[in-house]
């Protein structure tokens, strides 16, 4: 099963893919709560101008409730399985179904 903490195992192509529907509001909330190595990830497949306004946002958030960042999290994760279950995206889950590069 996939959690938003197996973000850092997509590759770029992917990320960029799930991001275009993410809305960034949502986004920065769910960054707000996450780790150093997902926050970077994230950050490192948007705009720069995108980058710079999740960065501004991020400043401005204060005493975000863990609850709203597991709901924008969930909101991620949701996006990811209905782009793999429409065939858009490919998530490796191991075993026979894994994908060799």
């Amino acid at each position: 099963m996939f959690v938003f903490e197996d973000i850092v195992h997509l590759d770029p192509f992917t990320i960029q893919r799930v991001l275009r529907d993410v809305d960034y509001q949502d986004l920065a909330i769910a960054i707000k709560g996450s780790t150093e190595e997902i926050k970077e990830v994230l950050l490192s497949n948007i705009s720069a101008r995108a980058k710079e306004n999740i960065l501004s946002d991020l400043e401005y958030l204060r005493n975000v409730r863990m609850r709203d960042v597991e709901k924008a999290q969930q909101k991620v994760v949701d996006i990811i399985r209905t782009l793999e279950e429409s065939g858009e995206i490919t998530i490796s889950h191991g075993g026979e179904d894994a994908i060799i590069e």
